[in-house]
Formats: C-alpha cells, structure tokens, sequence
C-alpha cells in the first residue's frame, strides 16, 4: 500500500473512529443557534412538492396598491428571472400585464398541468417544480411546444425555469437534448434551486428598501408568510445554518491538510484529494446500500400496487404521477426519508389529491389531499361520502385529529408485512379515486 493510499484510509478511520465526539460536536454547536420554528416543516409539508408550489402561488400571486404604487411580486419575481439570471434586458416587464396560475394546462388538449405559470402580454415563464418526484416523460418538452403553439406571436419570449433542491437540470426523459441545448444558447431556460429562491425572497423583498413597510402590522400576514416560506426553501435545499454547522464541523475533523504537502504540484494534490474522494464514495455505496436495505420490503410491496394502478391509468386513460420502484429506491438509497408514489389528481384545478407516500416513519400511506375549503367539508362533513370513504379506507384517521394538518383530510396507513393484501390496497387506491370523481362537487369540473 502507498503512502498516499495510507494517508486516505488514516482520514477514514479518523471519521469513523471519532464520529461520536463529531456528533456530539454538531449538536453543541447546534445548541447555540437561535432555534428557527417553521410550521410548513413542522406539519411534515417541507418536501411535498403539491404544497410547495401552492406557497409559492399565493406569494408569487401578491398584487396590491400601496402609496400609490404597484406591489407585484410576479413583476419583480419575472425580472429577476429574465433580466438578473437569463441576462435579456429586450422584455419590457415593467409594462407588462402579469398573471400568475398554479397547475395550469399549458395547452387546451394537454391533460398535464404546469406546476407554476407567469402570464404576460409578451412574455410567459413556465415554472417546473421539483423537490421529490423525477421527470415525466417528454414533460417540459410539451409544456414548452404547446406554449410556442399556445402563443406565436411571443413564441422568442417563452422561458422556462427548472426548479430543484440543487439547481439540476432536467434530464432528456423530460426534454431532449437538442432542445436544452438551444434554449441554453438563446438564454431561455434557468436552472433554480430552493436555496435561490429563499434568496430571492430575503434579498428582493425582505432585505429591499422598498418593501420596509410591510413590517407594519396590517401587512404582517404578508411579512411572516414570507419568512416562512424563506426558510422552508432553505430546508429544502439543506442550507439552513444548522446545514452549514454540520459541513464545518466536518471540515475540521477532516483535517484535509494533512493529506496535502506544501509546495508540491498542484497535480499530485488533486489526484490525492481524488483517492480520498473515491475512498468516501465507495463507503457512501455501502451506506446507500444499507439504507436501501432498511427499506426494500415497503418498496417491494409498493412495486405491487403500482403494476396495478399503472395498469388501470393505462387502460382508462387518467392522468396521474406513478414514479417507477427505481426512482424510489434512488431516493431512499441517497439519504431521502420521504417519497410520493402515486399523485392522483381529481378535477380541472386538481381540487382533490389521492396519494400514495412512503416514509420511514409510517412506510406506506393512502391519503386524500385537498387545500379547498369548499371540498374538505363535503369530504368530511356529507354523511354518505365520508361513510364511503371510511369503509374503503378501514381503520383511516382523520387528518384535522392528526399532526398531519387539515390537507391531509383522510389517511389510511399500510401494513407492509401483509404482501398478500397489496393487490387489494391496489384496489382501494382505484375505488376511492373512482367514487370521489363521481360524487364531488369540483368547481369548472
């Protein structure tokens, strides 16, 4: 063994040795952090990506008069896109006539929804929301091509913002490569994170001079929900400051100084720094693989009920978000705690959610989602839909008597080590959704 491949292991061992006093370290240093209280995580929605884009909707939204100005956070949301990141200073936002809508139909034959929508009279952002669920195949592709068709006479001024926790770009499933290629070079699509976001948020409003006044009490509503909102987009993205504790923390027991002489050349540096990342990859696959372990049977027992839903939206021609058991066990196996299987959605607005979700703490759950006022009184209050539901649903809780938040209206959790009632779990996801579009009254249904 080299010197250089001893080094390595040594910085190994070190980690692994001292992780408890590491540990111990963090959560100190944690202990001096001014504690940050988030309803949206606490409720358990940080990552829900339906939840998500509704916040950034009813921020997005905001347009009121105040002395005797304009406050339009679409406006400055559409400037920071196109003229601050995509660098086109040609688009007269400051004229132009905004509207924003959240799951819009980017066609009038599309049955997709886009997650976010800016509308203007000469340009129009498509916002794509993604935090847990992968790309749909060909879906920014139709959501851009039905917009050009949509609207030809802006066609030069459709941009496309691809929001992820990291800033990823969308993978060719979703959008060709020619296609990226030239909306890159024509500086029509930006890839955003939550973490932009967040600083979007406390750089252009919280921070902006212009905006002081909504830290007076009647705008307080607005004020606090934009600290909401701020730091949930930083939970998102893991770079909140107990994130950026735990990287420094790590840093110093690294101790990657150690591992470089002074004055040697800059290649052997790297191609040590490149042994040690190799080294740590390896251990993080035997992590992963361990962690995927932990959580096989619940996704093996999911594989069942998704052959069957699959089947079922296949042959009826619904639309729904049912993700493939290797995206699944991708996402556990890289350190998620949560993922959404199965999205059905009920009605032209998606007034109604049936959702299948895998967590760690529950495994798996059915649930009926819905934000309408109007909906979760006929779902909880109509004596012959609630007797329904909860017959299909045996032993659900409701989700007003639950930490879960009154969204989550109904919620049956699955016992995994039951494989043989899978195909039957199948069946119930297929009846509840059938009866709920029958017998609920949806707005523009």
């Amino acid at each position: 063994m080299t010197e250089v491949e001893n080094q390595t292991l040594n910085l190994l061992k070190n980690i692994i040795e001292n992780r408890d006093k590491i540990f111990e370290s963090i959560n100190e240093a944690k202990e001096k952090l001014i504690p940050i209280v988030n309803i949206i995580n606490i409720l358990g929605n940080t990552y829900y990506e339906v939840s998500n884009s509704s916040l950034l909707y009813n921020i997005l939204k905001i347009k009121f008069k105040y002395d005797n100005k304009e406050i339009n956070f679409a406006k400055d949301f559409s400037e920071y896109i196109i003229k601050e990141k995509l660098g086109n200073d040609s688009v007269n936002i400051n004229s132009s006539n905004i509207s924003v809508y959240s799951e819009e139909h980017p066609s009038i034959e599309s049955k997709r929804r886009m997650d976010l929508f800016i509308q203007s009279d000469n340009f129009e952002i498509i916002i794509e929301n993604k935090i847990g669920a992968g790309d749909q195949p060909n879906q920014l592709q139709d959501y851009y091509s039905n917009r050009i068709n949509e609207n030809k006479i802006i066609k030069d001024n459709i941009f496309v913002v691809y929001l992820t926790r990291y800033g990823y770009k969308p993978s060719e499933f979703s959008i060709d490569k020619k296609l990226i290629s030239d909306l890159e070079k024509e500086n029509k699509i930006y890839y955003l994170s939550h973490d932009d976001m967040s600083n979007w948020i406390e750089d252009k409003i919280l921070n902006n001079k212009e905006y002081e006044f909504l830290k007076e009490q009647k705008y307080q509503s607005i004020y606090s929900a934009l600290i909401q909102i701020r730091d949930n987009e930083k939970f998102i993205s893991k770079e909140t400051e107990e994130n950026k504790v735990e990287q420094k923390i790590t840093e110093d027991f690294l101790n990657l100084k150690s591992l470089i002489n002074e004055g040697e050349p800059i290649k052997d540096s790297f191609d040590k720094l490149n042994k040690f990342y190799e080294l740590l990859e390896n251990a993080q696959k035997v992590i992963s693989n361990k962690r995927l372990n932990l959580v096989s049977r619940d996704i093996e027992y999911y594989s069942y009920i998704r052959k069957i839903v699959e089947e079922y939206k296949t042959n009826k021609g619904i639309y729904a978000n049912i993700i493939s058991k290797e995206l699944v066990s991708y996402r556990f196996s890289s350190g998620d705690s949560y993922s959404l299987n199965i999205d059905i959605p009920i009605g032209k607005n998606n007034d109604i959610h049936i959702i299948l979700d895998q967590r760690l703490d529950y495994h798996l759950c059915i649930s009926v989602f819905s934000e309408k006022p109007d909906i979760i009184n006929q779902l909880k209050y109509i004596d012959k839909i609630k007797n329904k539901i909860t017959k299909i649903l045996n032993n659900c809780i409701e989700g007003e008597s639950s930490e879960y938040g009154s969204s989550w209206v109904y919620l049956k959790f699955i016992d995994t080590t039951k494989k043989d009632e899978a195909e039957d779990i199948a069946d119930k996801i297929i009846e509840l959704y059938e009866f709920l579009r029958d017998n609920i009254k949806l707005d523009n249904a």
